[in-house]
């Protein structure tokens, strides 16, 4: 009898914790924005503990847990590179600077981008000679480019307009660094400028330099931070499915 209710008592206390971080996790995708990785993460867990409570193999429950130690594991040996890159490199000097865009609300520039044209501008401004090539089109949310919103932004701010250069027409970092290449060329004899000094969220710096080199350029990370640490963790959890996927595609 005692042993009944304590197998009850601790099926109660497995469901309550499932039912607990599945409840986290749609609060952090429907209630939160931009936290969409932290709630698959809390959906993850509340299944992983009914699968490895109830399922009625042993040798499964077992293949499950080596499974998710495993993926836990890789995802850390991935996440090395990633967060060496965003403390960015010491010595930035260079003549011309790349600003990566990132979301638009409306025709005002998200959380990730503000933090981005934060660092853009105090760059800027103590590198008075440089030139700024800003890079990001309009997605289908958007009222216009993000290169448009990140101009505007720097001239309230400001950084003078004759100094800033929109390139419009890219739609990810491939082609941000794509587009941006010739633009740099045009501005500097039809030759590359090296280094060139690039600007994007400290999670995204890794994956950034390695498009750069696949351009031709010699890219100095310049790192925006994500104030919340929270969202930092989200960016840089997803950040690393994406460096998986760019070392096992190339893309």
């Amino acid at each position: 009898m005692t042993s009944q209710k304590e197998k009850h008592e601790k099926d109660a206390k497995r469901i309550t914790l499932a039912v607990l971080f599945f409840a986290l996790g749609c609060f952090f995708r429907f209630v939160l924005i931009g936290y969409q990785t932290i709630a698959l993460i809390c959906w993850g867990i509340g299944v992983l503990i009914l699968l490895l409570s109830y399922l009625p193999w042993r040798w499964m429950r077992r293949l499950i847990a080596g499974l998710t130690l495993t993926g836990v594991l890789c995802l850390c040996l991935i996440e090395i590179p990633i967060v060496k890159a965003s403390h960015g490199d010491l010595n930035t000097d260079a003549e011309y600077l790349i600003v990566l865009g990132a979301g638009v609300n409306g025709r005002e520039p998200s959380l990730s981008l503000y933090h981005r044209l934060v660092a853009a501008e105090t760059w800027l401004k103590e590198h008075p000679d440089s030139i700024a090539v800003l890079s990001g089109g309009q997605g289908p949310k958007e009222e216009i480019s993000e290169a448009a919103c990140m101009y505007q932004w720097l001239v309230d701010n400001g950084i003078a307009a004759e100094r800033l250069y929109k390139e419009e027409a890219s739609t990810n970092t491939r082609e941000n660094f794509q587009y941006s290449a010739d633009i740099l060329q045009q501005l500097n004899n039809g030759t590359m400028p090296q280094p060139v000094a690039v600007i994007s969220s400290e999670y995204h710096l890794y994956r950034a330099k390695k498009f750069a080199e696949q351009e031709g350029i010699k890219a100095l990370g310049i790192p925006a931070e994500t104030t919340w640490p929270v969202l930092r963790l989200n960016y840089f959890i997803r950040e690393g499915a994406a460096v998986a996927r760019l070392w096992a595609f190339g893309y």
